[in-house]
Formats: C-alpha cells, structure tokens, sequence
C-alpha cells in the first residue's frame, strides 16, 4: 500500500537537514564568505545571524517534530513555504542592492526550488487523503 504521507516526511526531514546545514554560515562567517562572497562581518551581521542561527535551530526541531506525525502537523507545510518564499524576496532585494552575486545563489535556488516543489505536493497529498 502506497504511503500517502511519504513526500511530505521526505520534505520535513529535507528540510531539517537544510536548515541545521544553513546554521553554517550563519555562525562561521569564513563559510559565509565562500558561500555567498561576504567579505565584511560587522557587529550588525553578527547581530542579525545570531538571531537567524536561532530561528534555523528552531525550525529545524519544528520540522523533526512534524516528521514524526506528518499527516497531524501537516500545517507546518506551508508555514514552511512562507518562509523558503521570504528568504527567496530577501535575496532578489539584495541582488537587486547590488550586495549578493546571482550566480553564488543558483545552488541555493535549486535546492529551495526542490524544497517548495516537495513541500507543496505533500502538503497538497496529506490534504487530499483527510
């Protein structure tokens, strides 16, 4: 019997697995210098990846949780989406700004593209089966 919860624990646990790896740079900023060219880590950035690092670790335990019970916390799905789509706005903004290099963002665009793709058809076959 096909498992109709199977794409969104897939999701949920890509997920968790993202977010603990985006801590990375988050905290060690030689990483955040590779990944994306920073070069200039002032107190602000320290500042504002500390408070990113800690809604990372968060959502990555949110996420664990609703693997283990995808078709009851199915809701954190889109939640979820909401939050890949905002990272995507914020990123264009600093394309735009002149501030980040498109080309050092397509690995990331792959991956929240796969992201929101698995998200969405989960979330859209946990509904179906309610």
């Amino acid at each position: 019997m096909r498992d109709p919860n199977k794409i969104i624990k897939i999701a949920f646990l890509a997920g968790a697995v993202t977010d603990a790896a985006a801590i990375l740079p988050m905290v060690f900023p030689q990483i955040a210098e590779i990944i994306w060219g920073f070069s200039a880590f002032s107190k602000q950035y320290f500042f504002a990846m500390g408070y990113g690092a800690t809604f990372m670790l968060a959502w990555t335990f949110l996420l664990i949780w609703a693997y283990f019970k995808p078709k009851e916390r199915n809701f954190v799905a889109p939640l979820t989406m909401i939050v890949i789509i905002g990272f995507f706005v914020t990123e264009l903004y600093l394309i735009l700004d002149g501030l980040l290099d498109p080309i050092k963002l397509i690995p990331t665009w792959i991956l929240k593209i796969a992201l929101l793709s698995l998200f969405s058809i989960g979330y859209c076959q946990s509904i179906k089966e309610e």
